[in-house]
């Protein structure tokens, strides 16, 4: 009996022990996390101040209460006016030749026209779904592009528009497909405008790749790289303007007190970083406004341009010389 008594004793004893040792350990994990996470909280406390500085700093000298800015150099305010006006001249030019990815632009939509188009659409699914005899043939009616695949430009709806009428006019003549010297123009001028139409697709194309596409490249990376260069600077010079606006209330107005040895290291960094900033920013600035670039740009573009005009110009000088020697019908 006494040998089951004191087993008994010993476990009981062992397992407040256990339970000690726990409680303590879960103590210890709770403390060891409540010091992280309070140690965290302020290093990130440490990391918005600085922040909170230069946005307080921003906002006052934007409202004008702080007139101590300092002044950055001439030569980097320079490159910054030209940086802007080379960015509006590429912007206000891709305005305009982004035209060049509107298959109509030469076209514009005409309501009679489209009402027209509509109606014939509207026509050719009534029609093919009455010859539909499954859902799956119904289906594919409903589903299928228009019959009419002519691209919408002045020249290829010139030629469609000539051909159209060629037919009109065979059709009503009295000998079927009986031509005459007008259906034989009609059919030569209506050739050469469709093929005018595709050099003026294959101009198109080039312009948006060789010249629109690298403008935009131009924009959104080396324009952009620069501009966070650029806030970077802006950033650097209110961090610097912010340390000395704390050695000034240090000084309490006397500019020949000792300025304490932590606001003069940080002055001293801040200057640092406003001076590499700006040497990295006037590199990109200067590198962006080269001219090589963008004569080249304007180069291939007005080359584009002149080899679609050759092309038209070689088309329509052989219509020509071809209705010049067809013969006129004198009936």
């Amino acid at each position: 009996m006494s040998f089951n008594f004191n087993f008994s004793q010993l476990q009981e004893q062992a397992q407040k022990l256990t339970s000690s040792l726990s409680e303590n350990i879960n103590n210890l994990k709770l403390q060891e996390t409540t010091q992280n996470l309070s140690s965290n909280l302020t290093k990130e406390v440490g990391n918005l101040k600085p922040i909170f500085q230069r946005t307080t700093r921003s906002l006052q000298e934007k409202f004008g209460s702080i007139d101590d800015i300092s002044e950055l150099p001439q030569e980097y305010k320079d490159l910054e006016k030209k940086v802007d006006n080379l960015k509006s001249f590429y912007k206000k030019t891709l305005i305009i030749t982004q035209q060049y990815e509107i298959e109509s632009y030469d076209y514009p939509p005409n309501l009679r026209e489209s009402l027209t188009d509509y109606s014939k659409i509207i026509s050719e699914k009534f029609s093919g779904l009455s010859q539909a005899t499954t859902t799956s043939e119904a289906e594919a009616v409903l589903l299928a592009s228009s019959k009419d695949t002519t691209p919408k430009t002045l020249s290829h709806q010139l030629s469609k528009s000539f051909k159209i009428s060629r037919d009109l006019l065979l059709s009503s003549s009295e000998e079927e497909s009986t031509e005459n010297s007008l259906t034989k123009a009609l059919l030569k001028i209506s050739e050469t405008e469709y093929r005018i139409g595709d050099e003026r697709l294959d101009q198109d194309k080039l312009i948006i790749t060789e010249f629109n596409a690298k403008v935009k490249k131009i924009l959104n990376v080396d324009f952009s790289n620069a501009s966070k260069l650029r806030k970077q600077v802006e950033t650097s010079r209110l961090a610097f303007d912010t340390v000395r606006a704390e050695i000034k209330v240090a000084q309490k107005g006397d500019e020949n007190a000792e300025i304490p040895e932590n606001l003069s290291k940080k002055l001293e960094a801040s200057e640092d970083d406003l001076v590499n900033a700006t040497e990295l920013a006037v590199e990109s600035m200067k590198d962006l406004i080269k001219p090589l670039e963008a004569v080249s740009l304007v180069k291939i573009f007005a080359k584009i341009q002149l080899n679609y005009h050759k092309a038209a110009v070689t088309e329509l000088s052989q219509l020509v010389d071809e209705l010049d020697t067809l013969p006129v019908d004198d009936e």
